[in-house]
């Protein structure tokens, strides 16, 4: 099976480490704020995948089983996935699925999972809550919204000789994102946002610092989007799953 972690980690941390080094950010001794951008970036669009998987079709989720790889998450290293799902037609809750009457469904899974790579190891939990709405009758459109929460711990991004160790506490929001219907001529989301607030302790060299970060991605129904990170852009590659170069600040 192939695992989207690890194009995705490798290209970039290669990236993003890069677009630091272009930036200046070679004294080991001092904070790296653009090393700490690309960082954030490189978790919170980790996290963006995950929150696209889980925007599968309703019959995919009625009858999932309880792996993760049941809902298109192929990450390595997984280690524990569980969900629950309710749908609603406009009475209130169903006991199963029906294409037509349906209108909407709920969602609340949760995640734990270590991985490793050359660059960048770490132990990972998520927990999500997410709705879709427009599920009645014949479907053009789907639209989800939630929320979540995350915690990254002992991410290591080895750069320059330096040793960069994490612990990252995240909540999410999942706006408005639409999936269009069918799927097949439709892969990416149309529009919405999701935006990750992350609470950074970093400690490099033994000196820990601690920043308060916030990332959005915006949807625009192709393949390249735009992750912004306190103000600097990254360009986010939804087919080949990975951050595949940074854009400068202003007119740099």
């Amino acid at each position: 099976m192939r695992t989207w972690m690890r194009p995705f980690a490798l290209t970039a941390v290669l990236a993003l480490g890069a677009a630091a080094c272009e930036d200046g950010a070679t004294n080991t001794n001092a904070f790296d704020e653009a090393g700490l951008s690309a960082d954030v970036a490189l978790v919170a669009a980790d996290g963006m995948f995950q929150d696209l998987a889980h925007m599968g079709t309703p019959t995919t989720w009625a009858g999932m089983g309880v792996g993760p790889e049941s809902v298109g998450i192929e990450i390595q290293g997984s280690k524990t996935f569980s969900r629950s799902r309710t749908f609603y037609d406009a009475e209130g809750p169903q006991d199963h699925y029906d294409p037509i009457s349906t209108v909407r469904m709920e969602i609340v899974s949760d995640l734990t999972r270590e991985v490793t790579h050359t660059f960048w190891s770490a132990n990972i939990v998520r927990h999500r809550e997410m709705e879709v709405t427009g599920l009645a009758g014949e479907e053009t459109e789907r639209k989800w919204n939630g929320s979540g929460t995350g915690d990254v711990e002992r991410s290591r991004h080895p750069e320059e000789g330096a040793e960069r160790t994490y612990d990252m506490q995240s909540t999410a929001t999942i706006t408005d994102v639409v999936r269009g219907v069918p799927r097949s001529e439709n892969p990416y989301p149309l529009s919405g946002t999701i935006t990750r607030t992350i609470h950074a302790e970093i400690t490099v060299d033994g000196v820990l610092e601690e920043r308060d970060v916030v990332t959005t991605v915006t949807f625009n129904g192709t393949q390249f989007v735009t992750m912004t990170v306190d103000g600097a852009n990254y360009e986010v590659d939804l087919a080949e799953r990975n951050v595949t170069r940074r854009f400068q600040r202003g007119n740099g």
